[in-house]
C-alpha cells in the first residue's frame, strides 16, 4: 500500500494542497520568460518544505510507519501539514503582497573579479584565523575527517587560546569560509584564476566542516557553488544535473549522519556491510524532524503551554555571553515542549522541529500566520534586491548564500541560533557589499545606471 493510499481525506486534502500550491509556485518561475525567475526563494522553501513535509514523511509512511522516538506519530501528521501549509501559503501571501521595485541607492557598476577574488580570500583567512585561535592543535586533525578521532587521541587535541566570554564567537568564524569561497569562486568564473588556491581553501572547508560535523555547513557551501555556474552564465539550473546532485547529497547526507561524532570525524566502520541504498535511505532521516513538530503543534496548547514572546526575547539577548548575563533566556522552551511529547528529557534529546512550530507556539495559529507572512515580506525585499543587481557577481553570491541559508531558517525551529548564524555567514556580505557599492546619487554615468526590471 502506498504512503498516499494511507492517508485519510482530511490528510491526502493537506498533502495534495501544499503539493499544488508548490506546483504552482514552481510553473509560475517556469512559465516566466526570465532565466532569472526559477532562483525565486520561494522557491528555495519550497524545495527545503518538500524535502521536510512531503517526500520523507511520505517515503516513511511507505517503508516504516510514523514511529519515531518510541512514539507512535501517526495521528499527529495531520497538524505538521496542516501547519506547514498554513505557513508556506501564509508566506505567499506576504511575498506577493510586498511592494515593487523601487529605484536602488547603491550599485557596483564596473565589479573587478580580481577585487571580488582578494575579498573572498580575507574572508576565509580571517575566519582560519579565528578558529585557530581557539582550536589550537586540534584544527589539524580537523583537516583529515576519516581520522580526526584518532589524531585528537594521539596528541593533536589541545585547546587553543583561552578568549573568555567570545570564544563562541571565534567558533563562529570558522562560517566565514563559505561567503569568502562563494566569492572566490564567482571571480574564478569570470576570470579562470587562483585555480590552485581556490580548490585548496574548498577541500579545507569540505574537510574542516564535514570533521565537525554539522551538516548545514556543506549545504550552505555546495549550493551556491553549484548555483553560481548557471547563474554566471544567466541560465537556468540543468534539470538532469540537480537531480544528480540531490540523489548524491542525500546519499552523502545519510554517511555523515550515520558515521559522525561531532569535533571528531567520520567512522566508517559504523556502516560496515552496507551499500549505496542504505545510505540514500539514511539520508531521509533527517526528515524525522517532521514528526516532531507535529506532536510540538498537537500538543500546544492543550497539554503544552504557549511561550508568548519568548524566542524574540532570547533572540535579542543571544549574542550576549552567558558568563557575563547568566540568567538570559536560553532554549528551555524547546526541550521543554520535546520533552512532554517523548515523555522525558532524556527520550527527547537532540530532536528538533521545524520553523513554523517554533512560530505556533509563540501564540498559536495567529502568530504562525503572521511571522510566516513576515518572512515572506523580508523575502520579497532580498528578491527586489536582487532583481536589480542581478548581473553583478557580488550581488549574485549574497542572494544565493541568502537564499540558500532558508535551508537552516526553515529546518531549525530555534530563532536566536539561526539569527546568530546568519551574522556569521550571510550577514558579512551584506555589509561589504555596502562598502564597496556606490551610492546612485553620486555616480556620474546616469545611463549606466541599468533599468528596474519586472518583478
Amino acid at each position: 500500500m502506498t504512503a498516499l493510499a494511507s492517508l485519510d481525506g482530511w490528510e491526502l486534502l493537506l498533502v495534495l494542497a501544499l503539493a499544488a500550491l508548490i506546483g504552482w509556485e514552481l510553473l509560475r518561475a517556469l512559465q516566466s520568460r526570465t532565466w532569472v525567475a526559477v532562483y525565486r526563494p520561494t522557491l528555495f522553501v519550497a524545495a527545503v518544505l518538500g524535502y521536510y513535509v512531503l517526500v520523507g514523511p511520505l517515503r516513511a509512511l511507505g517503508l516504516d510507519g510514523a514511529g519515531y522516538r518510541g512514539l507512535d506519530h501517526r495521528d499527529l501528521l495531520v497538524w505538521g501539514w496542516f501547519g506547514a501549509l498554513l505557513s508556506y501559503g501564509s508566506l505567499l501571501l506576504g511575498f506577493y503582497a510586498a511592494p515593487q521595485l523601487s529605484a536602488p541607492k547603491r550599485l557596483i557598476l564596473k565589479p573587478d573579479p580580481e577585487r571580488l577574488y582578494r575579498t573572498g580570500l580575507r574572508l576565509c583567512q580571517l575566519g582560519l584565523l579565528m578558529f585557530a585561535l581557539v582550536s589550537g592543535t586540534s584544527l589539524f586533525a580537523l583537516f583529515n575527517p576519516l581520522a580526526a578521532g584518532q589524531l585528537l587521541d594521539g596528541g593533536l587535541g589541545e585547546s587553543g587560546v583561552d578568549v573568555g566570554a567570545v570564544a563562541n564567537y571565534f567558533n563562529y568564524a570558522v562560517n566565514f569560509l563559505i561567503p569568502g569561497l562563494c566569492l572566490m569562486a564567482a571571480a574564478w568564473l569570470r576570470q579562470r584564476r587562483h585555480t590552485p588556491v581556490l580548490v585548496f581553501w574548498f577541500l579545507a572547508a569540505v574537510a574542516i566542516y564535514t570533521s565537525l560535523g554539522f551538516r548545514y555547513r556543506l549545504v550552505l557551501l555546495a549550493i551556491p557553488l553549484l548555483l553560481l555556474w548557471f547563474m554566471a552564465r544567466r541560465k537556468r539550473p540543468s534539470l538532469p544535473l540537480l537531480a544528480v546532485f540531490l540523489a548524491g547529497f542525500i546519499t552523502l547526507n545519510g554517511l555523515i549522519g550515520l558515521t559522525r561524532t561531532y569535533g571528531r570525524g567520520l567512522d566508517l566502520t559504523a556502516i560496515e556491510g552496507q551499500g549505496t541504498a542504505d545510505l540514500f535511505d539514511a539520508g531521509f532521516g533527517e526528515s524525522a524532524v517532521f514528526f516532531t513538530t507535529s506532536g510540538v503543534i498537537e500538543q500546544a496548547p492543550s497539554r503544552s503551554p504557549l511561550i508568548g514572546p519568548a524566542p524574540l526575547l532570547a533572540t535579542l539577548l543571544f549574542p550576549i555571553p552567558r558568563s557575563l548575563f547568566p540568567n538570559k533566556p536560553d532554549a528551555s522552551y524547546i526541550t521543554d515542549a520535546t520533552s512532554r511529547l517523548y515523555g522525558g528529557e532524556n527520550y527527547a534529546r537532540g530532536t528538533a522541529f521545524l520553523n513554523y512550530a517554533e512560530y505556533y507556539l509563540i501564540a498559536g495559529w495567529p502568530s504562525l500566520i503572521a511571522l510566516s507572512a513576515v518572512l515572506g515580506w523580508l523575502l520579497r525585499r532580498l528578491w527586489n534586491w536582487f532583481l536589480i543587481r542581478q548581473n553583478e557577481p557580488f550581488a549574485q553570491v549574497v542572494y544565493l548564500l541568502t537564499a540558500s541559508y532558508l535551508y537552516v531558517v526553515i529546518s531549525r525551529g530555534y530563532l536566536p541560533q539561526v539569527v546568530m548564524l546568519f551574522a556569521f555567514t550571510v550577514a558579512p556580505l551584506f555589509w561589504l557589499y555596502g562598502r564597496w557599492a556606490q551610492p546612485v546619487a553620486e555616480l556620474r554615468a546616469a545611463p549606466a545606471v541599468p533599468p528596474l526590471p519586472r518583478g
